[in-house]
This record gives C-alpha cells, sequence and structure tokens, in this order.
C-alpha cells in the first residue's frame, strides 16, 4: 500500500512502492511529491524511490534503517562476496530485503520527533518488530487521527510474516519488539491503523489487543531455556562404542575393528582433534562420513579429512544437491564446498556397517535438509540429532526454529516430533548440547508443544498462506548463482511452490539489476495443490557487461497477494 498526503498541488508519500503511484496523481490534483516517508527499508516499501528522485521528490526514512538506502548511487553489479555470503546476503547488501539500487536519504526520522510538512505535523514513534528499526507515522487528518505502521500488523490482528521479526539466529527479537510496539501505538490512542499490506485497520484497539494477545501465545511457546551443556571441549564416551566430541559437532561410532562412522565434521574436527579420538578411542581410521545437513560447522572438514583418511561419504538424497552444487540454492549459493556423495541415503533406509544397524529419517526442525540417523550400538537405541532438537536446562527437550534455515510449518515441527516415536530411542546426541534419555513422558511432551508452537504461529500469519508466511524460499531463482560471460545467453527458473490445499493461479513480472536482458517480460502460472515448479527464464547479458554479481528479480502476483521484488537470482560476470 501506498499513502499520499495532500496539500493544495502538492504531496508527500508514506511508502514508493514501485513508483506506479506518479501516474495517478494528476487524477487527485497533485503537480509534485515533495517526500517520500519510509517506515522501513524492504525493497516492496522503496524499490521506485529512484523514480521519485527523478521526479524531485526527497526521501526520509528512520534512523537505524538509513543505512540501507545508502550511499546514493550504489547498483549492481556488485562485487561478489569470495566465500560467504550465507542465505544469499552479499557484503554490499547485509539486509535479505534492502533494495538493490540506493536512492540515498535526505533526512534521518527519529523516535519523538516531529515531521512538519504543509499544515500536517507527522510523529515519529520507533516500533521495531518487523524490523530492528522500524518506524510508525502518526499525523491527524481532518480531525482524526491516523497511524501509518508499515508492517508492524496487518488486518485481522496478524502479522505478514514471521521470518523478518528473526533479526538474530535462532531468536525472535521481533516477537518481544512487536509488543512493546503496539503498545506505544496504543497508548496514542489513534482512530485509524493504515498497514503497508491488506485492508486499513479501523478498530485499532481491538486488532491491537488480539496481535498483542496472539504474539504473546508465541512469545510463550518459543520461551523454554536455551539448550545446556556442561563440557565444551572434550571428548564423551556415551557407551564402549559411541563418542560425542563436545568441542565440535561431530559423533564417533566405533566398530570392533577400529573403524570408524563420523556423523558430521566441521573444521573443528582437525587432524589433531582426529589423533587425539584415535588415541584414547582405539579409532584406526575414518571409514564413513555422514553429513546430517548443510551448514558450515557441520560440513566444512569433510573434503580435507575424507581424502586424508581415504572415507566413503554418505548422503541423505534430500542433501545431495545442496553439497555437490551450493551454488544451486539461495541459502548456500556463496559457498565454496562441493562435496560429492559416494552413496546416497534415503529417507526410512535401514542399513548396516560395522556391526551395527542404523536407519535414516528426516528431522526437519532445523531446516528442510536435515537427517537424523537411528543407530543400534552396544544394545542401545540411539538418535543422532545434529542441530534438530537439544535438552534443555528445564529437562525438556525442545529446538529453536529459524525461518532462513528453511523449515516449513507443515513438515519442520511436526514431522520431527514424530519421529522420535519412530525411532523410538534411549539416547539422544544433539551436536550443540549434552547427550540425553528420552521416554514416552518426554516424547509426549515434545509432541504437545510442537503442537501448540505450530497452532501459535499459524495463528499469528496471514491467512490464507499461512505458509508462506514462514517459508521465505516459497519462490526462489534456482540455480541461485550462474556464472557466465558477456554475450553470452543463460537460462534461469523461478522456482514456486504451493503450500495451499488448492490450485494457486498467478503472474509473474521479472525485473533486472545490471547488463542484463530478461526474454520473458511477463507470464501467467497456474499451480495444482503442494506443487512445486519452475518456470524457465532466457537472460541475455550485454557484450559489453561489467564484471560483477548482476540482479534478476520478479513481482509476483500469488492468488491475488502481491510480492514485489521478493525473489531474486545472481548471474556472475567474471573478468
Amino acid at each position: 500500500n501506498v499513502y499520499l498526503l495532500k496539500s493544495g498541488s502538492s504531496g508527500i508519500l508514506i511508502e514508493t512502492g514501485s513508483g506506479k503511484v506518479l501516474d495517478y496523481l494528476e487524477e487527485v490534483g497533485v503537480e509534485k511529491i515533495e517526500w517520500v516517508l519510509h517506515t522501513h527499508s524492504h525493497r516492496d516499501q522503496c524499490f521506485g524511490d529512484l523514480l521519485m528522485k527523478k521526479h524531485g521528490s526527497k526521501i526520509a526514512i528512520g534512523k537505524q534503517e538509513a543505512y540501507a538506502l545508502q550511499p546514493a548511487g550504489l547498483y549492481a553489479p556488485f562485487a561478489p562476496p569470495g566465500n560467504s555470503g550465507k542465505y544469499g546476503k552479499l557484503p554490499v547488501l547485509p539486509g535479505r530485503m534492502e533494495p538493490f539500487q540506493k536512492p540515498g536519504v535526505d533526512q534521518e526520522l527519529t523516535g519523538g520527533m516531529e515531521f512538519k510538512w504543509k499544515q500536517y505535523k507527522i510523529r515519529v514513534i520507533n516500533t521495531p518488530g518487523h524490523t530492528k528499526g522500524s518506524v510508525s507515522l502518526l499525523v491527524e487528518v481532518d480531525g482524526k487521527k491516523i497511524c501509518f505502521c508499515g508492517d508492524l500488523m496487518v488486518s485481522g490482528g496478524h502479522v505478514r510474516d514471521f521470518y523478518s521479526m528473526q533479526w538474530i539466529y535462532l531468536q525472535n527479537p521481533g516477537i518481544d519488539s512487536s509488543i512493546v510496539s503496539l503498545q506505544k501505538i496504543g497508548e496514542f490512542d489513534p482512530g485509524l491503523i493504515l498497514p503497508s499490506h491488506g485492508e486499513l485497520i479501523d478498530n485499532p484497539v481491538k486488532e491491537i489487543n488480539l496481535l498483542t494477545m496472539r504474539l504473546q501465545r508465541v512469545q510463550k511457546c518459543l520461551g523454554r531455556g536455551g539448550a545446556g551443556r556442561w563440557n565444551w571441549s572434550g571428548f564423551v564416551q556415551i557407551s564402549p562404542h559411541v563418542i560425542q566430541d563436545c568441542g565440535t559437532t561431530s559423533q564417533i561410532i566405533i566398530s570392533d575393528g577400529g573403524e570408524a562412522l563420523l556423523f558430521d565434521c566441521g573444521k573443528g574436527f582437525t587432524p589433531e582433534r582426529l589423533e587425539e579420538a584415535k588415541r584414547k578411542f582405539g579409532v584406526k581410521k575414518i571409514d564413513v562420513i555422514i553429513p546430517s545437513h548443510w551448514h558450515g560447522d557441520h560440513i566444512n572438514g569433510i573434503s580435507k579429512l575424507a581424502k586424508a583418511e581415504e572415507s566413503k561419504i554418505w548422503v541423505w538424497d534430500g542433501l545431495v544437491e545442496h553439497l555437490e552444487h551450493p551454488e544451486h540454492f539461495i541459502t548456500t549459493c556463496w559457498f565454496a564446498n562441493h562435496i560429492k556423495a559416494d552413496r546416497i541415503l534415503h529417507e526410512e533406509e535401514e542399513f548396516r556397517w560395522g556391526g551395527y544397524s542404523f536407519k535414516v529419517y528426516h528431522h526437519p526442525v532445523h531446516m528442510e535438509e536435515q537427517m537424523g540417523l537411528y543407530a543400534k550400538v552396544d544394545e542401545l537405541d540411539f538418535y543422532f540429532l545434529a542441530d534438530g532438537t537439544g535438552n534443555r536446562r528445564d529437562g525438556k527437550m525442545g529446538c529453536a526454529l529459524h525461518c532462513y534455515n528453511g523449515i516449513t510449518l507443515k513438515s519442520g515441527l511436526m514431522k520431527t516430533a514424530q519421529s522420535f516415536y519412530e525411532a523410538n530411542p534411549y539416547i539422544c546426541v544433539p551436536a550443540h548440547s549434552n547427550c540425553f534419555a528420552t521416554n514416552s513422558n518426554t516424547r509426549n511432551e515434545f509432541l504437545k508443544w510442537a503442537l501448540e508452537t505450530t497452532d501459535a504461529i499459524t495463528a499469528l500469519l496471514t491467512p490464507p498462506h499461512q505458509e508462506i508466511g514462514y517459508d521465505p524460499y516459497w519462490a526462489v531463482f534456482y540455480p541461485a548463482r550462474i556464472i557466465a560471460k558477456p554475450g553470452e545467453e543463460v537460462q534461469i527458473a523461478l522456482r514456486l511452490k504451493n503450500h495451499a490445499e488448492h490450485s494457486i493461479t498467478g503472474k509473474i513480472w521479472t525485473r533486472s539489476y545490471g547488463n542484463l536482458i530478461i526474454e520473458q517480460e511477463s507470464l501467467e502460472y497456474t499451480l495444482a495443490p503442494g506443487e512445486q515448479k519452475d518456470f524457465p527464464l532466457f537472460v541475455k547479458i550485454d557484450k559489453n557487461a561489467s564484471p560483477g554479481v548482476h540482479i534478476v528479480t520478479a513481482d509476483i502476483e500469488y492468488d491475488s497477494f502481491i510480492f514485489a521484488e521478493f525473489a531474486h537470482g545472481y548471474i556472475q560476470i567474471d573478468e
């Protein structure tokens, strides 16, 4: 939503969106937009700012987010980030949803100040929640107090998405901040709240109270104590043949002959670490390495160790492509590791190694591409969890949720909770907390918590498509990064998921930043219930294209909802 405050033939805008509002100004008698005021720096709010600047408008935004629109004139191609850039982030674009072109900032807005324009006095209220530096704008118009709240809330007592509130990894500061911000707005008693998306809110008291209640419910569910560990450096011999390395993320299972199966191997599992394990526990060699998921602290040591030990690498099939071709995915596209599987494991596959029996489980609470491994060793039932779940300080099982790892409401918590019933372990071995025993009571309590948490988050998000407010990867470009040369034509696809139980129709409008031309400017689509589908696009690279990272992006109409420049992919032109 873009809002216009008018005074004579001049106006100011709250947000710009694409800037298409310029086409309609004549209809309402406005000749010039003097200012654009932003509640926050996400692309969908401000990707039309450069167009507004060309028409003489000035830009203002909250002080804490002014950096995201600066320096003026910064645009593609960008410098490649080398081997960093987790979740697709570039050094020049530290935020996942910042604009690709920087308009610059003419004035920073600070909490408590009054922005005066013509007859309007606009109070700036710091309202972090959707983002860390969000502000709301309070103004009296025709005798009525109106609050422009950005994405702090949407009509119906909901939030637009969950992942934007997770500014800190594995934490949810936006939940706590939103509760305080809503209280601030309520104290000003506005008669009308105008959000950046959806319908206007004409009963602010009712909807603020409803959203606060929903946020508090989620806050309570996610407020369980953190995972506990008393040993952060040494090896712990859980049983005669199972070793937990508390100094790294690795777990070691040793056969009677001295060969070892290593579950996860980050850089911390050094040759010196391995020599210590060999000396203390009789390990002769690492025979097999199985990674649980693609996070660097679980895989960055695999290639070096496998080469030194002549180990085989066994990979769950849901993880194979992420390891072999990390450039295909926005989550991993800047990773340098390329790990090829010697054997592919499948969900619910049972196998034997070293005289022990194993079974593969999908354990998608930490990320969709994570497995859990059941093992029967020393007559004990083990479940190796990696980062999926841990033992909390209060003695209960739990986990921290981070949407940008790639998780879903439907499968994440619930499928993980169900796996504990199927595996029926006695001892669980996580990567970042102590091993712990489980029984029917702990499993039942975890399932109850999983149900309550899933329900609470679902109620918080905007219906009918709560899943796309939880899964930031429902729309992505695939492959996420392509390396090409000037003058080439490459193919990239926009990959869309339909989490709904009904068909989805919509339209895609493509856009690029840098020296690129996308042949298909728009296309219409239909997705069946539960379908994931790729829509191919051909991208021509100018023969004089500059080296660096060029951007492809798209506006997506999804079942009548519009998502501006939501997905993006990278075309990297090397020197």
